[in-house]
């Protein structure tokens, strides 16, 4: 067919070709055939609220801007774009990506998915931000060097560390009379959301139990820890292409206790919400050092020359060398049971609970400060009446 075609045509079919592959590839099948609008021009003499957002079109900076607006009315979310900010993290929309958004530790960068509604975004950008936050706060974290227990572990802290964080942004903006975007964070994950609530609604704001809740919630999905055990392989082979011959002599050695991560960057009011015990007895339960069965023959083909690993006994060398065990499919583990939500306290509910603290406080302040009739004040009384 092709060599029927004069240059221009061979020129035209391969643009369109390609077109039509990056959309298959990268993308929503459907998008390739939407019509396309033309991009509204930047207004003229606009300063975006955030100096380092990345955008082509109007469009794209009204979203960006309409995301951060939300995480700024938020104790949690205005940390994280301050911290962002002090570290120049650049934030843009991606058009092609398939995950809701991503960090990029190397590069700094953060994108979002521009298909994400308005009220998922909020939930997003606060997740990758607080990405971007625990590694300023220099977490290590390496695919190659690391040991696969150290990795596997490390990496399920920070992704549990960030739901809760965006759990926390959207509460407080539930708490604000604004719901909607925990309710689009509840739609898909609702197995650490509802925990966060209801520990939340009991005062865990304050002391981090919401946090933890929302940390341990994360592990109970055992699709996504799947999704994170697949990522792991594909990072491994991704560092090992580009390795120095001195990594290469030092690969699935390094170990970085996961007590350190979760001390270091799960943090709640500048205190971490899981006592180093808490986190050691957590991550020591059989559950926690768990690899799904076909994740689990790709770490033994990354690692059975360098541990010595014997194939006949697989599984117990796996487990007394690299301190792993195999787990089935997650389409054959337990679903997780998700427990119904409180309701969270109207912003009515809460003024009427703070006007009965304070006319408490007062009450006990006054009757501090009434003096205090004691047997040596009668006495004297007494005793001068009888003069």
């Amino acid at each position: 067919m092709i060599k029927n075609m004069d240059k221009t045509d061979k020129k035209r079919y391969t643009s369109v070709n390609r077109y039509f592959m990056e959309c298959v590839m990268s993308a929503d099948i459907n998008n390739a055939f939407a019509t396309k609008q033309a991009a509204t021009p930047v207004k003229e003499g606009v300063e975006p609220s955030y100096p380092y957002l990345v955008y082509e079109s109007q469009e794209d900076l009204d979203r960006l801007e309409a995301a951060l607006t939300e995480l700024r009315k938020t104790k949690t979310g205005a940390q994280l774009i301050a911290d962002a900010t002090e570290h120049q993290t650049p934030i843009r929309l991606d058009k092609a990506m398939r995950a809701y958004g991503s960090y990029d530790e190397v590069t700094n960068n953060l994108k979002l998915n521009a298909n994400n509604d308005e009220n998922r975004m909020v939930g997003t950008l606060a997740h990758e931000l607080r990405h971007a936050q625990q590694f300023q706060k220099g977490i290590l974290l390496d695919a190659y060097l690391d040991t696969p227990k150290t990795y596997i572990q490390n990496q399920a802290a920070i992704e549990a560390d960030a739901s809760a964080t965006s759990c926390a942004v959207c509460y407080e903006l539930a708490l604000q009379g604004n719901d909607k975007p925990l309710e689009a964070l509840r739609q898909k994950d609702p197995h650490f959301v509802n925990p966060f609530q209801n520990a939340a609604v009991k005062g865990g704001l304050a002391d981090g139990s919401a946090y933890q809740a929302a940390f341990k919630g994360w592990f109970t999905d055992y699709m996504t820890r799947d999704s994170y055990d697949i990522l792991y392989i594909k990072m491994a082979r991704q560092r090992r292409s580009n390795c120095t011959r001195e990594e290469e002599d030092k690969k699935f050695e390094r170990v970085v206790p996961v007590a350190d991560v979760v001390e270091k960057v799960c943090t709640c009011n500048g205190k971490p919400y899981m006592s180093r015990k808490e986190t050691e007895e957590f991550f020591a339960t059989p559950d926690a050092s768990t690899v799904s069965f076909e994740r689990f023959n790709n770490i033994y083909a990354n690692c059975y020359q360098k541990y010595d690993l014997k194939y006949s006994d697989m599984e117990n060398e796996m487990k007394n060398k690299l301190g792993l065990t195999v787990r089935p499919h997650s389409n054959f583990m337990p679903r997780a049971v998700v427990p119904e939500p409180l309701p969270i306290p109207t912003v009515e509910s809460r003024q009427a609970q703070a006007a009965e603290k304070i006319a408490a406080a007062k009450q006990e302040k006054a009757a501090e400060n009434k003096p205090k009739i004691t047997v040596n004040v009668i006495l004297q009384k007494r005793g001068n009446q009888g003069k």
